[in-house]
C-alpha cells in the first residue's frame, strides 16, 4: 500500500510501511502564489525528498534547507545535472542523490526510477531534455504491489510512451495546466494538457490519473475537470482522482469482498 497526500501544485508526499517521502514539496511563501497549504512544521519525518528540476515550485530551496537542518540524515534526490546547486544550500554530499536517467536507487521500501522529462528552463531553451541531458526527470516509484509514476513538468516526447509502459504503472500524477502562445510570451514553460494528460495514462496503461500542477500561480493554472470530462467521454474504465489538499489518499488497499456495497 501506498498512501498519498497532494499538497498542491506538484507536491506530494508518499508513504508506505517506514518510509515517508516527499516529491516537489512547495510550500514557501512566494509572491504570485496562493498560501501553502501545509506550514512546513506540518511536515512530518522524512526520508528523502525527491526534485524533479530547477524551476523554485518544484525545487523549494528555503524548504529543503530547513527540513536538512531539522533532520540531518534526510536525503535530496535531484537531477544529476543540478547536483550543484543542492550542495550550495549546504547539504553534505553524502546526503545528496545525483539521479540518472532508468538509474534505480532503493529509497527504504520505494525503489525509485528516473526518467526523462521534456521542459525546459526559460521559453527560450525550447522542450528538451536539457543540457547536459537529464536536467528534467520524472520519477517511477515503486513499494510493494503499487507503481507510481511523477512526472515533474513535461510534455509527451516521442519515447515516453515506449519508456513507460514497461514498468507496469498503476497511477500517474501529471501536469494538466497546458501551454499557449500568451504563457509562453511571459516565460512560462507548459506543460501537458489535460487531454493529453489522459491520453498519457492510458496510453502506458495506468488504471489512475491524478492530475496536479494547476492551483499555485494565477497565471499559471488549469482545471481538473476537464480531464474528468475528457476521460469520462474517451475512457470511461479510466479512474481520474482529484486529490484534496492533505488528505490521505490509499492506493494498493484490498477491500474483503463481503464489504462490497449490495447488487455487487
Amino acid at each position: 500500500m501506498v498512501t498519498v497526500r497532494w499538497i498542491g501544485q506538484a507536491g506530494f508526499l508518499l508513504e508506505s510501511g517506514r518510509t515517508r517521502l516527499a516529491v516537489d514539496p512547495f510550500l514557501t511563501p512566494t509572491e504570485g502564489a496562493r498560501p501553502p497549504v501545509l506550514q512546513i512544521e506540518e511536515v512530518p519525518e522524512l526520508d528523502a525528498v525527491l526534485v524533479t528540476h530547477e524551476h523554485l515550485d518544484h525545487f523549494d530551496r528555503p524548504l529543503i534547507q530547513e527540513l536538512c537542518q531539522r533532520e540531518p540524515p534526510l536525503k535530496v534526490m535531484v537531477p544529476a545535472p543540478i547536483k550543484k546547486d543542492a550542495l550550495n544550500l549546504g547539504i553534505p554530499e553524502a546526503a545528496v542523490v545525483a539521479a540518472e536517467p532508468l538509474v534505480p536507487v532503493a529509497v527504504g521500501d520505494f525503489t525509485v526510477t528516473p526518467v526523462l522529462s521534456c521542459h525546459g528552463v526559460s521559453v527560450q531553451d525550447g522542450y528538451g531534455f536539457g543540457e547536459p541531458k537529464g536536467r528534467f526527470l520524472g520519477y517511477v516509484m515503486r513499494a510493494g504491489d503499487v507503481t507510481l509514476y511523477h512526472s515533474g513538468d513535461t510534455v509527451i516526447y516521442d519515447a515516453m510512451i515506449d519508456i513507460l509502459r514497461p514498468f507496469n504503472i498503476d497511477v500517474t500524477l501529471l501536469p494538466i495546466n497546458g501551454r499557449h502562445y500568451f504563457r509562453e510570451a511571459q516565460d512560462i514553460v507548459g506543460n501537458l494538457t489535460a487531454e493529453e494528460a489522459v491520453e498519457l495514462t492510458q496510453a502506458i496503461g495506468a488504471k489512475v490519473l491524478v492530475p496536479m500542477h494547476y492551483d499555485a500561480f494565477g497565471r499559471n493554472l488549469g482545471d481538473p475537470a476537464e480531464a474528468v470530462r475528457y476521460a469520462r467521454a474517451r475512457y470511461p474504465h479510466l479512474h481520474t482522482l482529484v486529490l484534496g489538499y492533505r488528505e490521505p489518499w490509499v492506493f494498493g488497499q484490498s477491500v474483503p469482498v463481503d464489504n462490497k456495497p449490495d447488487g455487487l
